[in-house]
């Protein structure tokens, strides 16, 4: 019989594992993405703000993995991908996740 603290450090590895590569993927999106501004001031200070969330919430991403919240740190990296998403599928952005295509 597995006992239920041997489950939960290997739920913690499976999530640490699964966080590292999507801070890595977010990272490289931030890295290699190009950003396309409306010609409209106000839609272009729309962009601007969602990209400081977009950071802000990878950065909350960062600090509450080294934390060891997973919970949280998962959290946070979904409300970045989903600002970063949001732009790009507005035509603001062009990038590509580096699990795109991949099962």
């Amino acid at each position: 019989m597995i006992d239920k603290c041997m489950v939960t450090i290997m739920d913690d590895e499976v999530a640490r594992a699964k966080l590292n590569r999507y801070i890595n993927y977010t990272e490289a999106v931030f890295r290699e993405m190009t950003v396309y501004p409306p010609n409209n001031p106000d839609l272009s200070s729309k962009l601007q703000y969602n990209l400081s969330l977009a950071r802000q919430y990878f950065e909350d991403s960062k600090y509450y993995f080294g934390r060891g919240d997973f919970i949280t740190a998962l959290i946070c990296i979904a409300y970045c991908e989903g600002l970063l998403d949001a732009c790009r599928n507005l035509g603001w952005l062009k990038y590509e996740w580096g699990f795109e295509g991949r099962g």
